[in-house]
């Protein structure tokens, strides 16, 4: 019943991302001492290739002058990207603070749909009881 609702089902898409990304900071910082380590992290989200698996109808760019710029679409199956932020002398190339960086913006990222869960289940909650 609640996957047909685009606004829950793309929160419960984004909780997974950060999940995953979760677990991929904590193998980059887990990894900071090992040599020749490269850290990774996920591909942003788009929020239109993950509205148009929600089913709702597809939002396409027009160009409607021959002066405009086509806009670049990136690739959805590229899900995982490599990140250099700095390379020690052993090879490694994990940041520590850059790391911490990102995962307090994953935790404040999670807080922050999870507060958007909780209201639309107060709204589902309140148009069902009156």
């Amino acid at each position: 019943m609640f996957q047909d609702l685009t606004v829950l089902n793309m929160a419960w898409r984004k909780l997974g991302w950060l999940a995953k990304r979760q677990e991929i900071l904590s193998q980059n910082i887990a990894n900071v001492d090992t040599p020749g380590y490269v850290p990774e992290d996920l591909k942003p989200i788009d929020f239109k290739t993950v509205l148009n698996q929600t089913g709702a109808p597809s939002v396409e760019p027009v160009i409607d002058n021959p002066r405009q710029i086509a806009p670049k679409l990136t690739d959805p199956n590229q899900v995982i990207i490599s990140q250099h932020y700095h390379t020690s002398p052993d090879g490694n190339g994990v940041s520590l603070d850059s790391q911490m960086a990102d995962v307090g913006a994953t935790k404040d990222a999670y807080s922050q749909v999870t507060a958007l869960f909780q209201k639309q289940i107060a709204m589902l909650k309140t148009a069902i009881t009156g």
